[in-house]
C-alpha cells in the first residue's frame, strides 16, 4: 500500500457514570468485554457491504441542499449507527478528538459510549465513525494498539465510502497524524510494529 491508501484516530477519557463494576477502555484497563457471539452486535471486520446494502445506505444518508446538490445526511447516519451498535453519546466534543469505551455493571448490563465531534463535515464524520468502529470491531481484538487503530480506521473509511462521504485531505491528514502517534507509542514501549504500518510511521506534516 502506498502512503495515501491509509487515512486518524483519537485517545480515550475516563467515564463519569453510575458506578459501573468494570470500565472497558481503549487503553487496556478493565475486564475484557463480552464476546461478539454472545452480544450479537459487532460487525465482521473484513466484510464489505453488499452492493444492494451499500446502495440503500447511500440513499438513506444523502439529502438535497437548497441548490439541489446531494450531500450526506449526517444526522440520519448518527441515528442509524447508534441504533445498530446500541451506542450512547457521552458528549459531543467541540474539538477534533474522540473516545470509545464500555461500562459493565454488577447486574451484567453493558453500556457502550463514545465522545466525538458532531458530524458536520468529512473530518468530523471520520472521527465519529472511527469511535463507532471501536464498538463495531471490538476492543483489544488486535495487538499492538496501533494495529487495532489501523483496522478501526479501515472500517470507518468503508462506512464513509458507502455513505458518499469523501476522504478529503483533512481526513487523510488527521488519519496519518493519529497513526503516527500510535506507532510512535508502540515503539516507545518496545512493541513490534507490523510491516503494513511502516508507511505510516513518518510525521505527515
Amino acid at each position: 500500500m502506498n502512503d495515501m491508501d491509509h487515512t486518524p484516530s483519537i485517545p480515550p477519557v475516563a467515564a463519569r457514570d453510575a458506578e459501573p463494576a468494570v470500565e472497558e477502555r481503549q487503553d487496556g484497563g478493565g475486564r475484557l468485554p463480552a464476546t461478539t457471539e454472545v452480544r450479537n452486535l459487532r460487525a465482521p471486520l473484513d466484510a464489505p457491504p453488499l452492493p444492494r446494502m451499500a446502495a440503500r445506505i447511500l440513499s438513506r444518508t444523502l439529502t438535497h441542499d437548497r441548490a439541489g446538490l446531494l450531500h450526506p445526511d449526517y444526522a440520519a447516519m448518527v441515528r442509524e449507527l447508534k441504533t445498530r451498535y446500541k451506542i450512547s453519546i457521552r458528549k459531543w466534543r467541540t474539538h477534533m478528538s474522540g473516545v470509545a469505551y464500555e461500562l459493565t455493571y454488577p447486574d451484567g448490563r453493558i453500556k457502550r459510549l463514545i465522545s466525538a465531534p458532531r458530524p458536520r463535515s468529512p473530518v468530523s464524520a471520520a472521527i465519529f465513525l472511527h469511535e463507532v468502529g471501536h464498538h463495531a470491531i471490538g476492543f483489544r481484538r488486535y495487538s499492538p494498539r496501533c494495529l487495532e487503530e489501523y483496522y478501526v480506521w479501515q472500517w470507518a473509511f468503508r462506512e464513509m465510502t458507502a455513505r458518499g462521504i469523501p476522504h478529503d485531505p483533512r481526513v487523510v491528514r488527521h488519519y496519518r497524524r493519529s497513526m503516527y502517534h500510535y506507532i510512535k507509542l508502540a515503539r516507545k514501549h518496545g512493541h513490534h510494529v507490523p510491516h503494513e504500518l511502516h508507511a505510516l510511521a513518518h510525521w505527515p506534516g
